[in-house]
């Protein structure tokens, strides 16, 4: 029990330093059932008495276990009453509404969960929200973002408050931190079986890959990553600064339009003229649309190269435009995408791009070169090109635009794409989010009308670059 106590004094010590609560606030504790939120509630309940907290049970069944579903929130309404603290629920049919979006499972997830939790911070049923992330799941979330290649801002993790509402006061806690804090205060929680599923990647680095790195290469692992996110997180605070700081002179804003000399912005650090760019972007759209690594690099490219009057379809229903010296970033035209907006997904191979829009997946593999017998065009399913657009960093899968155009394998000239599509009698509703491929400016692939004539795969190649197009549904 003294040892308990000691542990209890300490958090909540570190808790004050961290400036989480105020007093008088109305604090709701997202609670699942398992090991982490258990205990986050038990210490909740009793710092929030010491500090002059509302505290609440907060708690949103997924319903993609069934029955164990239900009895997850059976044991937390039940934890709720011992400590005498309300409960606040929502449900959703996780699996159905991801199925029916056509979206990741763990994405919705996150995405319906944390929509009830600003709900209730949104109506003033509670002020903040209090989350279980631990040094663990930090060390996960880093692992996860390395592997996919991000930079300062992915590699900041999960952040200690987000938005100023959502709060993870156990975020310098490891797993045996709170598996020990469990036996001593002899607290009984809920496992989830779905966290030992290694089809999921998160679940492979919990298990597998952070568990070698602890066993075989640093024993303290998950500390040296949780600093590597402080770290990242502090430096991105700055450099977002200095970014805003060095741009401002020369940002214009007009309307829903953001510009910028692209001269001057050439001659910003690639550091900060990245971070200038996403900015605008934010600031154009109202929000962060799903920019990568790899657009912000096509951007920087476009503003760089880019003549005047070219145009560059973004994420979030946004275009970049040149127009003579001004880099223009703005929402599309409403001609580009008829009552719907535009994509432009990165393509790396090999790699699969999952396009909603057009209700398709399409496979990229790098290959050996089919033999003269295969037929290298199958009613736009699978189509084979020169291998040596494998290798570039600056392919995008994107919707057609007014004024593209192509020039396909056995025509003599270009042509406008828009009187292709018409040829080939695409409606207009799916014209608007017709897949094609371009190669930085360059089109080279239209999804069921050709290669373009640079990109033709020659008879003596020993590789080609495949692509593959199935449909999201199952369907032929």
């Amino acid at each position: 029990m003294a040892r308990a106590l000691e542990t209890y004094a300490r958090w909540a010590q570190e808790m004050r330093k961290g400036r989480f609560f105020r007093a008088g606030e109305r604090v709701g504790v997202a609670a699942s059932g398992g090991a982490d939120s258990t205990l986050l509630l038990e210490f909740m309940t009793q710092f929030g008495h010491e500090a002059g907290l509302a505290v609440a049970a907060v708690h949103f069944n997924h319903h993609l276990r069934g029955a164990e579903s239900d009895r997850d929130e059976g044991f937390v309404a039940e934890r709720a009453q011992a400590l005498g603290i309300p409960l606040f629920r929502d449900e959703a049919d996780v699996a159905a509404v991801a199925h029916r979006q056509h979206r990741n499972l763990e994405a919705t997830a996150r995405e319906l969960r944390y929509r009830f939790f600003f709900s209730l911070i949104r109506h003033g049923t509670l002020d903040k929200v209090a989350t279980a992330h631990t040094a663990h799941d930090q060390a996960e979330t880093v692992l996860l973002r390395l592997l996919r290649g991000a930079g300062a801002r992915g590699l900041s993790g999960i952040y200690p408050v987000l938005d100023g509402v959502i709060v993870r006061p156990f975020l310098n806690l490891t797993r045996r931190e709170v598996e020990d804090a469990l036996a001593q205060r002899g607290l009984a929680f809920r496992t989830d079986a779905s966290n030992q599923d290694t089809r999921l990647v998160r679940n492979r680095v919990r298990t597998h890959l952070l568990p070698l790195l602890e066993r075989e290469f640093n024993p303290n692992i998950v500390r040296e990553l949780k600093d590597l996110a402080d770290r990242a997180r502090h430096d991105e605070a700055f450099l977002e600064e200095a970014a805003r700081e060095r741009a401002l002179p020369w940002r214009v804003r007009e309307g829903r339009e953001e510009r910028i000399p692209a001269r001057t912005l050439a001659d910003f650090p690639p550091a900060l003229a990245r971070r200038v760019l996403r900015q605008m972007t934010a600031s154009a759209g109202g929000r962060l649309p799903r920019l990568t690594h790899a657009h912000l690099r096509q951007l920087e490219r476009f503003a760089a190269e880019a003549q005047s009057g070219r145009r560059l379809l973004l994420p979030g229903g946004l275009e970049a435009c040149r127009e003579f010296d001004w880099l223009v970033i703005r929402p599309a035209a409403s001609e580009a995408q008829p009552g719907r907006e535009g994509y432009a997904y990165p393509v790396r191979v090999p790699g699969t791009v999952v396009v909603s829009e057009a209700k398709a997946r399409f496979v990229f593999a790098r290959i050996p070169a089919p033999t003269r017998g295969e037929k290298l065009y199958n009613s736009c399913r699978t189509v084979y090109l020169n291998s040596v657009f494998a290798s570039r960093d600056d392919l995008l899968l994107r919707s057609w635009r007014p004024g593209d155009r192509f020039h396909p394998a056995g025509s003599q000239h270009p042509h406008k794409l828009k009187e292709l599509l018409q040829r080939r009698k695409i409606p207009l509703a799916q014209r608007a989010q017709w897949p094609l491929l371009v190669s930085g400016n360059e089109i080279v692939w239209v999804r069921g009308i050709a290669v373009a004539a640079r990109a033709v795969l020659e008879p003596s190649a020993t590789e080609a670059l495949r692509i593959v197009e199935e449909p999201l549904d199952g369907g032929a």
